[in-house]
C-alpha cells in the first residue's frame, strides 16, 4: 500500500554546524516512537550520523534519510551536513524535497552556513520553516536570532510562537495565533503570567501574522480592515495557504530536550509544509508511467551500490523492470527499500512523492532518470552540484595500493559528485579535487576503510615549462666504434624562440650531407628531447628547430646514431640560447560579498596576480584576474578564511608566462634536489 501524495512531506533539514539538527531529528524519531532512547552526537549513536568518519568527528558528513510517521502523515526527513565541505549532499537533498526545515542555534544565531543553505533553499524555490533551537541554553537570545533571520530572509519571516523566559529560565513557547502554551517541562502546567512588554510583543506579532495571512483572501481582508474580529478557525486556512505560497515564512522555537516543543514542531511540519501533490491532469500521477530520479549514490559494504531515488509519478513495485532513460540501459527489477539511517527494509511498492532506495542497479548513477522500457520521456534535469576547488595529489603507499587506487577512486567518484579526479601525465600525479580540507581528509579515510587503499597526500606539483630567448646554433655528433659496425651521426641545429606555443621542425639540408632517410630520426631525437629541458627537467615549449647541416658515414650511420646526435645538439643549443622557466597562469573568477572586495584585491596582488576588472552583481563583486597556478594551490583556504566561507571561485588555464628570476631559481634548485 503506497502512501497518498497528500500525506507525504519531503523535508530537508538544513543548518550551520552545531545548531543541533541531527539531535533534533533524533528527538523527532523518539517522539514518533521509532526509537526507544535518544542517541547523542557526542556518543556516536544517532540514527542519521552512522558513518565512522561522522562518529569520529562528531559532525554530519552525508545526507541521511529518516522517515517519520506523524498525525497520519509520512515525513521523509533528510538530515544534511552543516559544513560547507559537504554542501554537495545538501544540494542533492534540496533537489528532491518540497519543504525545508532551517535550524538555528539560539546562542550563535545566523552563521555563514545558514546563509549558504538559505540561498540554496531560495534558489530552488523550496518552502522553508525555521526552528530556533537551544532556547534552554545559557545566553540564548530568541529576539536576536529572529532579527538576524529576518535580515537574511526578509520581513515575510514571522514568528508563530514566542518564548516564555529564556536560557535556564525558559519555560516554554506560546502560540502567537491562538495563545496556547507549550510547556518546556510537564511541571509548567499553566502558562506563566507575561510581563506587559511580553504581552505587547505577542500582540504586535499576532497583528503582523494576521495581516499577512488575510492578504491572500479578499473577503477576509475586507472584514479585517473593517475592524471585524476574525476567529482562529477563519485565519488558519489563509495562514497555511500563505505559507505554502511563500508569502509567509513561519518561525518556531524550542529545544531538543523539551519534547513538547518537538511534538509541536512535527505538528507544524505536517500542517504548514507542502505535500508532493500536483495538479491532477487527465492521468493521475499514480496511473502515469513511472518517473523517478536518483539524487544520491552510496557503495554499501553489504548491499553493494545503493541509489537513493525520488519518485515523481507512477508506482514502483518489486517486480517492475526498470529502464534508465539517461543511460538508455535496462535494469533488472529490484525491491524498493525504506531507509532509516543505515537500516533498511523492503517494500512491496512505492508511489509518487516517495523517497526510497534501490540496491544493485548496474548502470544507474546520481542524476539519472528511471522509467519503464518503451516509455517516451525526457530525462529530468540533473542536479547542479557545487564545483570543487581544492586539489591534492594522492600517492599510493605501496605497490599493492597502486594496483587498487584506480578502482577505489572510481567508486569514490560514483558516491560523491563533488570530487574530480584526473591524472597529470606531466607531473605523474593523481589529482583529486574536493570542496575543502575536511572533504579531502574524508576521501582519504574512505579509500582506506571501504576499498583498502592507503595513500599519502601532497600539494600538486605545478607543470612548469622551459623555453629559450635567443637564436642558437649547436652541433651534435654521436660517434662510437666498438668493433664491427660503429655508430655515426652528425647534425647542426638552429634553434629559435616562437610565441605560438607549438613545436616546429624544419630542415634545409643541401647536397645530401644528411641523407633524407635519416631526417625523420633527427626530428624524432629533437621531439624526444623536448620532454626534458636543461634548467629543471620540465618540457620545452615555444621553440622552432631547423636542421641545417651535418655529415654521415656510409657504413656506421643509422637512425639511432642520428637520433642521439640530435639529442646532443638540442641540449647544447638550449644551454647557449638563454633558457628560462615558464609557469601556467590561470584566469580566475572570484565571487565575494562587496564588503570583502578590498581584502581580496590585496590578496590577489600578493599572489603576483593581475586584476582585469570587477562587476557588481546584486550585493556581490565578481572579480576577473590572472594568477599564476603556483599561487592558487592553497588559495581556496585563504578565500574561505577572508570571506568566512562566503566566497567562491573558479579557474581555467589562460597561458604560460615567464617566472620571475628569483622564484625561478628556487624552482630550479628544488628540481635538482629531486
Amino acid at each position: 500500500m503506497t502512501t497518498p501524495r497528500e500525506a507525504i512531506r519531503n523535508i530537508a533539514v538544513l543548518a550551520h554546524n552545531g545548531a543541533g539538527k541531527t539531535s533534533l531529528v533524533e528527538s523527532m524519531l523518539f517522539n514518533a516512537g521509532l526509537i526507544t532512547r535518544k542517541g547523542k552526537v557526542e556518543d556516536g549513536n544517532t540514527i542519521t550520523d552512522f558513518l565512522p568518519e561522522e562518529t569520529k568527528r562528531k559532525v554530519s558528513i552525508q545526507a541521511a534519510l529518516a522517515p517519520v510517521k506523524w498525525n497520519g502523515a509520512k515525513l521523509n526527513i533528510i538530515d544534511t551536513p552543516g559544513y560547507s565541505d559537504f554542501f554537495g549532499e545538501v544540494a542533492g537533498a534540496i533537489s528532491v524535497v518540497e519543504g525545508v526545515l532551517v535550524v538555528l542555534c539560539a546562542v550563535s544565531g545566523v552563521q555563514v552556513q545558514t546563509e549558504v543553505a538559505w540561498k540554496q533553499c531560495q534558489e530552488k524555490g523550496r518552502i522553508p520553516l525555521i526552528f530556533i533551537n537551544k532556547l534552554d541554553r545559557e545566553n540564548a537570545n530568541f529576539d536576536k536570532a529572529l532579527e538576524q533571520m529576518r535580515e537574511l530572509g526578509g520581513p515575510q519571516i514571522l514568528p508563530m510562537q514566542w518564548p516564555v523566559g529564556t536560557g535556564p529560565q525558559w519555560q516554554g513557547m506560546v502560540s502567537i495565533l491562538d495563545g496556547v502554551f507549550i510547556p518546556a517541562n510537564p511541571k509548567f502546567k499553566d502558562m506563566p503570567a507575561l510581563s506587559p512588554e511580553e504581552s505587547e510583543s505577542l500582540a504586535q506579532w499576532r497583528e503582523k501574522l494576521v495581516e499577512a495571512a488575510v492578504e491572500i483572501d479578499e473577503e477576509l481582508m475586507m472584514r479585517y480592515l473593517e475592524g471585524e474580529e476574525l476567529t482562529v478557525e477563519e485565519i488558519r486556512p489563509a495562514l497555511v495557504e500563505s505559507i505554502k505560497n511563500g508569502k509567509i515564512i513561519p518561525l518556531l522555537g524550542g529545544s531538543i530536550h523539551a519534547d513538547s516543543t518537538v511534538k509541536a514542531l512535527l505538528d507544524k511540519l505536517v500542517e504548514l509544509l507542502p505535500s508532493p501533490l500536483d495538479d491532477q491532469g487527465e492521468v493521475p500521477a499514480e496511473k502515469a508511467p513511472l518517473k523517478a530520479q536518483v539524487y544520491k549514490t552510496v557503495i554499501d559494504p553489504y548491499l553493494g551500490k545503493v541509489n537513493y531515488v525520488r519518485i515523481y509519478q507512477g508506482i514502483l513495485k518489486s517486480d517492475t523492470p526498470l529502464y534508465n532513460i539517461t543511460a538508455q540501459k535496462d535494469e533488472k527489477p529490484v525491491p524498493p527499500l525504506s531507509m532509516m539511517g543505515k537500516s533498511q527494509h523492503s517494500l512491496d511498492s512505492a508511489g509518487p512523492g516517495e523517497i526510497i532506495a534501490l540496491a544493485k542497479l548496474q548502470h544507474t548513477h546520481t542524476g539519472d532518470t528511471l522509467s519503464l522500457k518503451g516509455v517516451s520521456m525526457e530525462p529530468l534535469p540533473a542536479t547542479v552540484f557545487p564545483c570543487p576547488g581544492l586539489s591534492m595529489a594522492f600517492h599510493p603507499a605501496t605497490k599493492a595500493d597502486e594496483d587498487k587506487l584506480g578502482s577505489g577512486l572510481q567508486r569514490l567518484l560514483e558516491e560523491d559528485p563533488c570530487i574530480k579526479i584526473h591524472r597529470n601525465t606531466e607531473t605523474k600525479e593523481t589529482i583529486l579535487t574536493g570542496m575543502g580540507t575536511l572533504h579531502l581528509e574524508v576521501c582519504v579515510e574512505r579509500l582506506q576503510r571501504k576499498y583498502g587503499v592507503n595513500v599519502t597526500t601532497s600539494w600538486p606539483k605545478v607543470p612548469y615549462r622551459e623555453s629559450i630567448r635567443k637564436i642558437a646554433k649547436a652541433e651534435g655528433k654521436h660517434k662510437k666504434q666498438t668493433g664491427g659496425h660503429g655508430q655515426y651521426g652528425h647534425v647542426w641545429l638552429v634553434m629559435e624562440p616562437t610565441l605560438t606555443g607549438d613545436f616546429e621542425f624544419n630542415e634545409s639540408i643541401f647536397g645530401g650531407v644528411v641523407p633524407r632517410n635519416f631526417i625523420p630520426a633527427v626530428e624524432k631525437g629533437v621531439r624526444e628531447s623536448l620532454v626534458e629541458g636543461v634548467l629543471a627537467g620540465y618540457p620545452v615549449t615555444n621553440i622552432k628547430v631547423n636542421l641545417v647541416d651535418g655529415s654521415y658515414h656510409p657504413v656506421d650511420s643509422s637512425e639511432l646514431a642520428f637520433k642521439m646526435a640530435a639529442h646532443l645538439a638540442f641540449k647544447k643549443g638550449m644551454e647557449i640560447a638563454d633558457p628560462y622557466l615558464l609557469e601556467p597562469v590561470m584566469q580566475v573568477e572570484i565571487d565575494v560579498p562587496e564588503y570583502y572586495l578590498g581584502d581580496i584585491l590585496g590578496d590577489i596582488n600578493g599572489r603576483r596576480g593581475r586584476v582585469l576588472g570587477s562587476d557588481m552583481v546584486g550585493n556581490r563583486q565578481v572579480i576577473q584576474a590572472l594568477v599564476p597556478q603556483q599561487e592558487l594551490v592553497q588559495f581556496p583556504l585563504q578565500l574561505q578564511a577572508i570571506t568566512h566561507g562566503r566566497g567562491t571561485y573558479r579557474a581555467k588555464f589562460h597561458s604560460y608566462q615567464e617566472v620571475p628570476a628569483r622564484l625561478a631559481q628556487t624552482v630550479i634548485e628544488a628540481a635538482k634536489k629531486h
